[in-house]
Protein backbone atom coordinates (compact mmCIF):
# COMPACT_ATOMS: atom_id res chain seq x y z
CA UNK A 1 0.00 0.00 0.00
CA UNK A 2 3.04 2.25 0.05
CA UNK A 3 2.96 2.94 3.79
CA UNK A 4 6.26 2.78 5.64
CA UNK A 5 6.76 0.44 8.58
CA UNK A 6 7.47 3.46 10.77
CA UNK A 7 4.16 5.12 9.83
CA UNK A 8 2.27 1.92 10.60
CA UNK A 9 3.92 1.43 13.98
CA UNK A 10 3.49 5.06 15.00
CA UNK A 11 -0.17 5.49 14.00
CA UNK A 12 -1.81 2.13 14.73
CA UNK A 13 -2.67 1.50 18.37
CA UNK A 14 -4.79 -1.63 18.27
CA UNK A 15 -5.73 -4.20 15.67
CA UNK A 16 -8.97 -6.18 15.91
CA UNK A 17 -10.06 -9.20 13.93
CA UNK A 18 -13.47 -10.82 14.20
CA UNK A 19 -15.61 -13.61 12.81
CA UNK A 20 -19.28 -14.12 13.37
CA UNK A 21 -20.08 -17.67 14.45
CA UNK A 22 -23.50 -19.21 14.77
CA UNK A 23 -24.80 -19.81 18.28
CA UNK A 24 -26.36 -23.16 19.10
CA UNK A 25 -30.13 -23.18 19.34
CA UNK A 26 -30.99 -23.40 23.05
CA UNK A 27 -34.20 -25.29 22.37
CA UNK A 28 -32.77 -28.25 20.48
CA UNK A 29 -29.00 -28.49 21.13
CA UNK A 30 -28.09 -31.97 22.32
CA UNK A 31 -25.63 -32.10 25.23
CA UNK A 32 -22.84 -34.69 25.14
CA UNK A 33 -19.33 -35.26 26.44
CA UNK A 34 -16.32 -34.24 24.38
CA UNK A 35 -14.82 -37.11 22.40
CA UNK A 36 -11.16 -37.96 22.95
CA UNK A 37 -10.39 -36.54 19.49
CA UNK A 38 -12.07 -33.24 20.42
CA UNK A 39 -10.30 -33.09 23.80
CA UNK A 40 -6.94 -33.74 22.16
CA UNK A 41 -7.58 -31.08 19.53
CA UNK A 42 -8.51 -28.49 22.17
CA UNK A 43 -5.49 -29.36 24.31
CA UNK A 44 -3.18 -29.13 21.26
CA UNK A 45 -4.57 -25.68 20.45
CA UNK A 46 -4.00 -24.68 24.08
CA UNK A 47 -0.38 -25.85 23.93
CA UNK A 48 0.22 -24.05 20.64
CA UNK A 49 -0.99 -20.75 22.09
CA UNK A 50 0.21 -21.20 25.68
CA UNK A 51 -3.36 -21.32 27.01
CA UNK A 52 -4.90 -23.78 29.42
CA UNK A 53 -8.44 -24.91 28.68
CA UNK A 54 -10.33 -26.50 31.56
CA UNK A 55 -12.45 -29.34 30.16
CA UNK A 56 -13.20 -30.88 33.56
CA UNK A 57 -16.96 -31.26 33.92
CA UNK A 58 -17.56 -29.48 30.62
CA UNK A 59 -19.77 -30.66 27.80
CA UNK A 60 -20.26 -29.82 24.17
CA UNK A 61 -23.45 -29.73 22.16
CA UNK A 62 -24.57 -31.08 18.82
CA UNK A 63 -26.77 -28.97 16.55
CA UNK A 64 -30.03 -30.88 16.07
CA UNK A 65 -32.65 -28.63 14.50
CA UNK A 66 -36.17 -27.58 15.45
CA UNK A 67 -38.90 -25.21 14.34
CA UNK A 68 -37.35 -22.22 16.15
CA UNK A 69 -34.00 -22.50 14.33
CA UNK A 70 -35.50 -23.56 10.99
CA UNK A 71 -33.99 -27.04 11.44
CA UNK A 72 -30.44 -25.70 11.29
CA UNK A 73 -29.49 -26.29 14.94
CA UNK A 74 -28.25 -22.71 15.23
CA UNK A 75 -30.02 -19.52 16.23
CA UNK A 76 -28.40 -16.07 16.16
CA UNK A 77 -24.69 -15.25 15.90
CA UNK A 78 -21.95 -14.07 18.21
CA UNK A 79 -18.62 -12.41 17.53
CA UNK A 80 -15.31 -14.13 18.10
CA UNK A 81 -12.41 -11.73 18.44
CA UNK A 82 -8.67 -11.29 18.63
CA UNK A 83 -7.19 -8.01 19.74
CA UNK A 84 -3.56 -6.98 19.32
CA UNK A 85 -2.42 -3.87 21.16
CA UNK A 86 0.76 -2.50 19.65
CA UNK A 87 3.07 -2.27 22.62
CA UNK A 88 6.63 -0.97 22.26
CA UNK A 89 8.18 -4.39 21.60
CA UNK A 90 5.70 -5.04 18.77
CA UNK A 91 6.24 -1.53 17.33
CA UNK A 92 10.00 -2.14 17.24
CA UNK A 93 9.51 -5.38 15.32
CA UNK A 94 7.28 -3.64 12.78
CA UNK A 95 9.81 -0.84 12.24
CA UNK A 96 12.57 -3.44 11.75
CA UNK A 97 10.44 -5.19 9.10
CA UNK A 98 9.99 -8.42 11.08
CA UNK A 99 7.87 -11.20 9.61
CA UNK A 100 4.29 -11.74 10.73
CA UNK A 101 5.41 -14.96 12.44
CA UNK A 102 8.00 -13.08 14.51
CA UNK A 103 5.44 -10.43 15.44
CA UNK A 104 2.86 -13.06 16.38
CA UNK A 105 5.35 -15.01 18.52
CA UNK A 106 6.28 -11.84 20.39
CA UNK A 107 2.62 -10.88 20.84
CA UNK A 108 1.85 -14.31 22.32
CA UNK A 109 4.34 -13.58 25.09
CA UNK A 110 2.07 -10.73 26.17
CA UNK A 111 -1.70 -10.43 26.45
CA UNK A 112 -2.55 -11.27 22.83
CA UNK A 113 -4.73 -14.33 22.28
CA UNK A 114 -5.64 -15.47 18.76
CA UNK A 115 -9.12 -15.74 17.34
CA UNK A 116 -9.00 -19.52 17.70
CA UNK A 117 -8.54 -19.27 21.48
CA UNK A 118 -11.67 -17.11 21.79
CA UNK A 119 -13.56 -19.59 19.62
CA UNK A 120 -12.50 -22.56 21.76
CA UNK A 121 -13.62 -20.70 24.88
CA UNK A 122 -17.03 -20.24 23.26
CA UNK A 123 -17.17 -23.99 22.56
CA UNK A 124 -16.27 -24.82 26.16
CA UNK A 125 -18.93 -22.37 27.39
CA UNK A 126 -21.55 -24.15 25.24
CA UNK A 127 -22.25 -21.17 23.00
CA UNK A 128 -21.22 -22.89 19.78
CA UNK A 129 -19.52 -26.13 18.75
CA UNK A 130 -16.33 -27.28 17.04
CA UNK A 131 -18.18 -27.94 13.77
CA UNK A 132 -19.14 -24.27 13.51
CA UNK A 133 -15.65 -23.12 14.44
CA UNK A 134 -14.17 -25.44 11.84
CA UNK A 135 -16.59 -24.03 9.27
CA UNK A 136 -15.36 -20.49 9.99
CA UNK A 137 -11.62 -20.88 10.56
CA UNK A 138 -10.74 -24.50 9.63
CA UNK A 139 -9.25 -26.30 12.63
CA UNK A 140 -9.39 -29.95 11.55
Amino acid sequence: MGISNYDISSTVGTLVSQRLVRKLCKKCAKKREFTEKEKNLILQIGERYNTKFDLEGKYTYDAVGCKQCNNSGYYERIGAFEVLSLEDNIRELIVKGASSIEIRNEALKGSYRPLLVDCINKVIDGITNLDEIDRKIIIY
